[in-house]
């Protein structure tokens, strides 16, 4: 059974768009699926012209867009079978403490995932949330490549340990938070923390080194960590994350230190792949441990790197995405 899937993106250039939709397409192909990307437009004769496409299709698939009730009124009536992705707690602004169900934001969230057949969640607290709205709701997680994928070199011997962090200038105000941690391991052991970014940070006692973020370049430059990490505060809306900086970490066969919030101890088993800090101050810990032993930060980052094959790769979550796309139209 051959399946015709619409998928609707905010635009490429969005990690969401490009992790959860773009990145599995070669492997949803693989799979026998016929698929096609569009950009949701903004002006009324393009949506028009959309809706009028999206019946040309088995599954029309929207990823994390918001749409006004009116757009999701024309949408659903314009499917066959209407599908939401969404990786992030978009339904609470940034920092929230709470939910605001009387927000224009949540009111747009709860239009779509009412009027869906299936919601494809990143973990399991973005599904909780969507549950109260929409019984049908599946877990699929955010996907990182791993054929080819550049490793650590453990056999090569450095002078400092590579503390590294990866993301958008947004998320930099986590990487403060570790401010104080990283100048009391700097007074005690040589290390360096890497920040691959659009934007640079300074740290007082601390050495920092910038690396302007590229597509091209950042899985190279992670291959050069020797730990990676992953603070967050402990909020309505970072407990929403699907972990992704710590599967870019493991997949390069880089031990990842990760703040106990939402999901990321079930990503970054602590002890066994990595460590996870349940507060700031226990970072210095778990990062102590990696910093004095080569021999953990390896046999932490080996171990990471083949969970990473087995659940989060393209290739896994191609697939998985794939038997959830057919199975929901033979029950249909």
């Amino acid at each position: 059974m051959t399946v015709k899937v619409l998928f609707l993106i905010q635009d490429k250039s969005m990690p969401s768009s490009r992790v959860r939709v773009c990145n599995l397409l070669p492997e949803l192909e693989k799979n026998g699926l016929e698929t096609e990307v569009v950009k949701y437009p903004s002006g009324i004769v393009d949506k028009i012209k959309l809706f009028k496409k999206c019946k040309l299709f088995d599954v029309v698939y929207l990823q994390k867009r918001l749409l006004t009730p009116v757009d999701v009124f024309f949408l659903r009536r314009s499917s066959k079978y209407l599908m939401f992705d969404f990786d992030d707690a978009i339904y609470c602004k940034h920092e929230s403490t709470e939910i605001d169900k009387k927000s224009n934001r949540y009111h747009k969230f709860k239009s779509i995932v009412s009027k869906v057949d299936l919601v494809i969640a990143g973990n399991n607290v973005l599904k909780n949330v969507a549950v109260e709205i929409n019984k049908n709701v599946k877990i699929v997680p955010s996907a990182v490549f791993v054929k080819d994928l550049p490793q650590k070199d453990y056999s090569r011997i450095e002078e400092k340990v590579i503390v590294g962090w990866v993301g958008g200038s947004i998320n930099l105000p986590y990487l403060k938070l570790l401010a104080p941690v990283l100048k009391k391991l700097s007074e005690k052991y040589p290390i360096q923390l890497r920040i691959l970014c659009d934007k640079g940070l300074e740290m007082d006692g601390v050495e920092v080194k910038f690396i302007p973020w590229s597509l091209g370049s950042q899985d190279l430059e992670i291959s050069r960590f020797n730990i990676g990490i992953m603070p967050l505060a402990d909020s309505l809306h970072a407990s929403g994350k699907c972990g992704y900086k710590a599967l870019q970490y493991m997949a390069a066969s880089v031990p990842a230190v990760v703040s106990d919030v939402g999901i990321n101890s079930e990503i970054v088993e602590h002890g066994k792949l990595g460590n996870v800090a349940k507060t700031i101050d226990d970072f210095y810990p778990a990062l102590e441990q990696l910093i004095v032993s080569p021999e953990e930060r390896k046999k932490k980052g080996k171990a990471s790197r083949l969970k990473v094959e087995a659940q989060y790769s393209i290739e896994a979550v191609g697939g998985q995405l794939s038997n959830i796309l057919r199975d929901e139209l033979v029950q249909k």
